[in-house]
């Protein structure tokens, strides 16, 4: 089982995934006195299939080739300032509920695939979960799966 780590994010990637953690400026930072580690903000992507090479934060390219069985999930963080508004208000890395999951919160109804969006905040950090999968009637199973790897998911 591979671990990647960056910024006090780490994921424990299970055989058969596939992930990428990244790092982009935070755009909100206006002060050339703090150190990138301090200024930059996490991008997580995993997969249950390989990631194309060139995908946007929420993964359009990946969902587009979501097959029935595929997961997708994307961790955002946005900046500091933001985990004190009300969008933010869950604490802790959520757990996900097939039941929540629904085609409408896609922002294009592909097939069968649902989808789920989670805001939380983790140590003042603020972060939303997209989750798609690639069949609404599959969902528990699938979501199954997503928890499973979601329990290797630490932010400190």
């Amino acid at each position: 089982m591979e671990r990647l780590e960056a910024h006090s994010v780490s994921i424990r990637v299970p055989a058969g995934w596939e992930a990428e953690l990244s790092t982009q400026e935070d755009p909100a930072t206006i002060d050339d006195s703090l150190a990138p580690s301090e200024t930059s903000l996490v991008v997580l992507h995993a997969a249950n299939f390989a990631l194309p090479p060139d995908r946007d934060d929420y993964g359009t390219e990946a969902v587009q080739s979501l097959g029935s069985g595929g997961i997708f999930m994307s961790l955002i963080e946005f900046a500091r300032a933001s985990a004190s508004s009300r969008l933010f208000t869950a604490v802790g890395v959520p757990t996900l509920n097939p039941d929540d999951f629904a085609p409408e919160q896609l922002l294009r109804l592909v097939g069968s695939q649902s989808g789920l969006q989670r805001f939380f905040r983790v140590g003042g950090r603020a972060f939303c979960l997209y989750t798609v999968i690639g069949s609404h009637p599959m969902r528990r199973v699938l979501v199954a799966e997503a928890n499973r790897v979601l329990s290797g998911l630490s932010i400190d």
